[in-house]
């Protein structure tokens, strides 16, 4: 009797004991804080149109045909493997221009491991130009213009594939403001044109879609 008494209450101890070092062990890895990198590379495609310059009292719009390609890096830090925050820098290759954004970046893992789906915000400014281009009959011209308030978002899922190395693919929907201006032609087929044409500032946002390709470190 004695003996069974001393062996439930050694067990007894032998389960607090653990329990508490467990419970000490999970609160330390759910407060952690670390730093992390996550560098990416993606192309996005121009999605929907937007209004462009006034042709003889009319608005005209324009297909949005731009593809971008981009490469970027985020840097900051990780809290309770769920949480990120950071800065990103990049550069993006349009068709008709470039820009170097910078972001604010939010992430948020949806479990603690490894292997997890994550989704993030990026909210920043994008800085370039995008170029003019025009046609034949001056309908579908569009004036340059220089970057303004940026925002993406996107869902992905990433893997590890070494040690402190991750692998990740995401979707995305990019937005990005320009700022610009026209011309208000008024029958501006003519040698003269009176009223002289007026300049018309505008601002206008582009919509993307588009996929990355992305590596994490730790």
């Amino acid at each position: 009797m004695i003996r069974r008494t001393g062996i439930c209450l050694m067990t007894a101890a032998l389960l607090i004991v653990y329990s508490s070092g467990f419970s000490q062990e999970s609160d330390t890895a759910s407060n952690t804080l670390k730093y992390f990198n996550k560098t990416e590379l993606g192309v996005s495609i121009g999605i929907g149109s937007f209004g462009t310059d006034v042709y003889n009292g009319i608005a005209y719009k324009v297909k949005n045909d731009e593809i971008v390609a981009t490469l970027q890096t985020v840097n900051g830090v990780m809290y309770n493997n769920r949480w990120l925050l950071g800065a990103s820098i990049g550069v993006e290759k349009w068709r008709y221009g470039l820009f170097w954004p910078v972001y604010g970046y939010l992430g948020y893992n949806f479990k603690r491991t490894e292997n997890t789906f994550f989704a993030n915000i990026y909210l920043g400014y994008g800085i370039g130009t995008r170029y003019s281009r025009g046609s034949s009959e001056n309908r579908s011209y569009i004036a340059q213009g220089s970057g303004a308030f940026a925002l993406m978002i996107g869902v992905g899922y990433k893997m590890k594939i070494a040690k402190n190395l991750k692998f990740g693919y995401e979707i995305f929907y990019k937005y990005q403001a320009l700022n610009s201006s026209y011309q208000n032609f008024n029958k501006a087929d003519t040698a003269k044109v009176y009223p002289p044409p007026r300049i018309v500032s505008y601002k206008v946002g582009l919509h993307f879609a588009g996929f990355k390709i992305a590596i994490f470190f730790p």
